[in-house]
């Protein structure tokens, strides 16, 4: 029979995506970092607020609710909580030239607040 040659290797270039049984055991006790955790709530909220406002008959009226109101504030909460703590959870680096936070690549720029108006916006487009 012939002379079997070595498969090429596929990975240009080479990486390492092994993980030491340390690093399995710490992931799996430690669970979904916090920011991805937080970030979920941040965007499953906002989606619940929306989906109400777009429902309601005149949104304006639901908007000014105490309902709406409560969770607008928890939304900001979340959102300011999320950029204060993100860089550090990330572990985003920091371009040394300029001193800024780099994420996936480009300058990290925190999350805005949300204002009702802009929910009252989306609600009324998704209609």
């Amino acid at each position: 029979m012939g002379k079997t040659e070595p498969l090429p290797d596929t990975a240009a270039p080479p990486r390492n995506f092994t993980l030491s049984v340390e690093d399995r055991l710490r992931a799996y006790a430690q669970g979904v970092p916090g920011h991805i955790r937080r970030r979920r709530r941040i965007e499953d909220l906002e989606a619940r607020l929306v989906a109400k406002l777009a429902a309601a008959e005149v949104p304006a009226e639901m908007a000014a609710s105490a309902e709406i109101a409560d969770d607008l504030v928890v939304l900001n909460d979340l959102i300011a909580r999320h950029n204060r703590w993100y860089p550090i959870e990330a572990n985003l680096p920091i371009e040394v030239r300029t001193g800024r936070l780099i994420d996936r690549g480009v300058p990290w720029r925190p999350l805005a607040p949300i204002a009702l108006a802009d929910l009252i916006a989306r609600a009324a487009a998704s209609r």
